[in-house]
């Protein structure tokens, strides 16, 4: 049985290494020490809220609830064909990790997807997606523990509700299921997707493979992001605004060299990183929290300790993106017990 913690310091479980503190913690290395968890949370009558690699969190000072750790470790071959296999990881496993097992064992197609931080069951919450990939395209289900029930359920693909860096975890109606593995159908064939313009340069070397393209991301991602472990940070911080053909072109008449992607539903997704330059907010600094030098859609904490500190500058900043672009910017990563 896992042991339940009271009063637990969470700085070093979140990549902002802000100051929070967890009423209960639990580390869950089984299912079961998860299904325990629930009906912990309903004796002491606190939420429960799931923690992976807390590289896409915010969390607030005070989180009144029992904190899951995921810890669930494990990789399965599932099933196998000439073409396809399907795979099961835990959700606790690192995603990168297990991005570079799958490519060594030749099942392909998460190569655009390396080097994203955070652990295998945050995948589907966010839908994690890089240079023309997302990951719905290859999860066939996802394992999850009902936080209700304290059941264990299986979703499909095409229950999850994804979309662009969101999915059915992330919403009221999907907040109660904690995420204990997630099944993969990955291709035994070379899969390169060269979509994204910084990718599409590689089609002048022959031959592209999965492993150039692998290379190429990561080379990519290291020189655009700043480094976890030195500046404090989530990725992305804000996600890229899809809007309406018409304000898409109402904004290209007034900004030429505005960037913009077509989507397949006719809507069209805006540069968030292009905005935010265009106002002069790459490399500022304000009360411990900067706009990063590398890349203007991250926010490093430089000596910040509380969550509020973040949110005052990325307020300051969607206020200014809706003053000159009339474009309002939804924040990526989930906030836990902090106000925006």
């Amino acid at each position: 049985m896992s042991t339940v913690f009271a009063n637990v310091s969470l700085r070093d479980l979140n990549t902002l290494r802000l100051e929070s503190n967890a009423r209960w913690f639990v580390s869950a290395t089984s299912v079961h020490a998860v299904q325990t968890s629930v009906h912990t949370s309903q004796e002491r009558q606190v939420p429960l809220i799931a923690l992976g690699g807390g590289s896409n969190v915010i969390l607030g000072h005070e989180i009144d609830g029992l904190v899951v750790h995921m810890k669930i470790l494990g990789k399965e071959l599932l099933a196998e064909s000439s073409d396809h296999a399907v795979i099961r990881i835990g959700a606790g496993e690192n995603w990168h990790k297990r991005v570079l097992w799958a490519h060594e064992k030749g099942y392909y197609g998460l190569e655009n997807l390396a080097l994203i931080p955070g652990s295998v069951g945050a995948a589907p919450v966010q839908n994690i997606g890089a240079y023309g990939v997302e990951v719905e395209n290859f999860i066939v289900q996802v394992n999850v523990v009902n936080g209700v029930s304290g059941e264990c359920e299986t979703l499909r693909s095409e229950d999850c509700g994804f979309g662009y860096r969101d999915s059915i975890f992330k919403r009221e109606r999907g907040k109660h299921w904690l995420i204990t593995s997630v099944d993969f159908r990955l291709s035994k064939t070379p899969v390169c997707c060269l979509e994204y313009p910084d990718l599409r340069r590689l089609i002048a070397d022959e031959p592209v493979t999965p492993a150039r393209i692998l290379e190429e991301v990561v080379a990519i991602r290291s020189k655009k992001l700043p480094d976890l472990a030195t500046e404090p940070n989530v990725g992305s911080f804000f996600k890229n605004p899809i809007v309406s053909r018409a304000q898409a072109e109402s904004l290209q008449d007034a900004y030429r060299e505005m960037p913009y992607f077509s989507m397949q539903d006719d809507r069209i997704k805006l540069s968030a990183a292009w905005m935010i330059e265009q106002l002069g907010w790459r490399g500022s600094a304000t009360a411990g929290v900067a706009v990063s030098n590398q890349h203007a859609l991250v926010l490093i904490n430089q000596s910040a300790s509380f969550a509020s500190e973040i949110i005052v500058l990325a307020n300051k900043i969607r206020d200014s993106v809706r003053t000159r672009f009339d474009v309002d910017l939804e924040i990526e990563p989930q906030l836990i017990a902090v106000d925006c």
